[in-house]
């Protein structure tokens, strides 16, 4: 229920955006490409499914929010 509520904050949103930014820009990328090749598409492969799973979930607990499936009793039933 907590994570719900976190996920609705449009601060939650700015945060995710910013980490999202900084894990594909270059100095995070950088880091990995000395491991070599493999490496880099592995750490790209799997900040990808972040993203991803970031933003299913956003949109799980928007989509609830906007039909009215909490809170809201539909004229008390």
């Amino acid at each position: 229920m907590r994570i719900r509520q976190l996920m609705r904050q449009p601060e939650f949103h700015i945060f995710v955006f910013c980490l999202l930014f900084m894990l594909f820009n270059w100095p995070f990328l950088a880091i990995s490409a000395k491991s070599g090749l493999m490496s880099v598409f592995s750490y790209l492969f799997v900040a990808w499914a972040i993203l991803i799973l970031l933003l299913f979930l956003m949109q799980r607990t928007l989509r609830g929010t906007a039909s009215g499936e909490e809170g809201d009793n539909e004229g008390g039933r």
